[in-house]
């Protein structure tokens, strides 16, 4: 039986120029960042994942819980993964301890899979599907002219992608200049959504909602903060459009409370925050049973785009058979991060508007820290 003999955090950091800053209604990023997680097992099988969160403190969260794993069957995560937990209640700590949980989960799928020959996806319970449409996070706020908001949807529009969500929550107006203008551009066609991340209030996101109604947006992710149970609620029941979210939520705890008020359409599970696959499939069949929609937040680099892969891969289709009237879609941002791509041997390349689950055992991809070793936070 492996034993886990090692966990490894690498941490990497790209910081951009001011001028080249690109972000949200929140307000601007000058960094991308990416949390390397490498468990090495007693057979000498590397496993690889990705932990959310600036990598300073994903570097305390990793020494917090490496002992509990250390010298661990490599099948034991959610056993370990709930002793801590239950250890550790008291610290209030619980985002970042979940988050490099989430890398800890992916990293340890990978070198199952790897050890055993199969994908992760087959840890996971199958494969749904070999392919998934995506859909293009883009049309950012920055003061950047050379990435302007025009730039960037017509980027998004040559690349051949069906579907994007732009970012939005500058206010009403704003809110409706920016989404016709995105329609203009995208056309007619197009699946678009929208993204507040939190910014607005109940009364300020109802308002929002119904300026740009007349576009058919697909869906609005994160009107309201995630705190905010009762203004989903509130808000879903009035809302013309379909609401998302889930980026901002810790293990299926957050998203029970949200579905069970009954104020969300669609859940995003992201896998390196949730707490992992384990968590990741929970959530999944909470949707099922309260029969709600599922995508996952991708707002990451390579290893967090595969993870979600296999992810997707392994939900059944449900409640639909034959006739699926929106299949599940993969975010796949376009902002500027070098990460992305470059920490892959062999980048996951968006074809016709799908990406494909890759193949082979573990996650299917291969690292390449040297690729992007200039990055390196020491």
């Amino acid at each position: 039986m492996a034993k886990i003999k090692s966990i490894e955090l690498k941490a990497f950091e790209y910081v951009m120029p001011a001028n080249q800053a690109y972000g949200m209604a929140r307000g601007l990023n000058f960094r991308r960042s990416c949390s390397l997680i490498e468990i090495t097992t007693d057979d000498g099988i590397v496993g690889h994942g990705e932990a959310g969160g600036p990598p300073r403190l994903m570097r305390e969260a990793i020494a917090l819980v490496r002992p509990f794993f250390l010298g661990k069957s490599l099948y034991d995560f959610e056993i370990v993964a709930a002793h801590i937990y239950n250890r550790l209640y008291h610290f209030g700590v619980q985002s970042q301890v979940t988050a490099i949980l989430s890398g800890i989960s992916i990293a340890a799928h990978d070198a199952i899979g790897k050890t055993i020959g199969v994908p992760v996806h087959d840890l996971l319970g199958g494969k749904a599907a070999d392919r998934f449409g995506c859909y293009a996070t883009t049309g950012y706020f920055t003061p950047d002219a050379q990435n302007s908001f025009e730039a960037q949807l017509a980027h998004v529009a040559e690349a051949g992608f069906a579907a994007a969500k732009i970012k939005i929550g500058n206010g009403p107006a704003s809110d409706l200049d920016r989404v016709r203008l995105a329609r203009e551009i995208l056309g007619d066609d197009a699946l678009l959504m929208v993204d507040i991340n939190g910014n607005y209030t109940v009364d300020i996101a109802m308002q929002a909602l119904r300026c740009i109604e007349p576009y058919d947006i697909h869906w609005c992710e994160e009107p309201l903060p995630p705190t905010d149970t009762r203004g989903y609620a509130e808000l879903r029941q009035r809302s013309p459009i379909p609401l998302a979210a889930g980026e901002a939520f810790y293990t299926i705890h957050d998203f029970k409370r949200l579905v069970e008020a009954r104020g969300l359409d669609i859940l995003m599970p992201s896998m390196i925050t949730c707490g992992g696959f384990g968590q990741a499939k929970a959530i999944a069949t909470l949707a099922l049973m309260n029969n709600l929609r599922v995508s996952p937040s991708v707002w990451a680099n390579g290893l967090a785009i595969a993870a979600a892969l296999h992810f997707a891969a392994s939900l059944p289709t449900w409640p639909h058979t034959d006739n699926v009237p929106f299949p599940l879609l993969i975010e796949y941002d376009t902002g500027a991060n070098p990460f992305r791509d470059g920490m892959l041997a062999e980048p996951l390349q968006v074809k016709d508007g799908a990406i494909a689950v890759p193949a082979g055992p573990g996650l299917g991809v291969k690292v390449d820290t040297h690729a992007v070793a200039q990055f390196a936070v020491h």
